[in-house]
């Protein structure tokens, strides 16, 4: 009988983690809940209070997404603004080379 309760005890489930995305909508499902709880609270119909639960959950969820988010933005204008730099350089150089340059 122990060595059932180890076998048990030892089992582990593999749980990929959880988005941004994926939270957020578990966080605007509760806010939604939350929000129509207090609103009906407050006095407001049964449809007011499902309407603007879900606004706010929506709104609750794309902050708590937004806030959430660690992706790090990649830096391309920095380096797309050398190269452009880099080939007007080139280009002026170029025509300044020309004898026939006009200013």
């Amino acid at each position: 009988m122990a060595n059932l309760q180890n076998k048990k005890g030892t089992a582990t489930v593999k749980r990929h983690p959880k988005s941004p995305q994926e939270k957020g909508i578990s966080f605007g499902v509760k806010m939604w809940i939350f929000f129509m709880v207090m609103f009906g609270f407050l006095g407001y119909s049964t449809a007011l209070s499902i309407l603007f639960g879900v606004v706010g959950g929506v709104a609750a969820g794309f902050i708590y997404a937004w806030w959430h988010i660690t992706d790090i933005p990649e830096q391309t204008p920095a380096s797309d603004a050398q190269r452009t730099l880099a080939y007007v350089t080139e280009q002026r150089s170029k025509k300044k080379g020309k004898p026939d340059f006009k200013r």
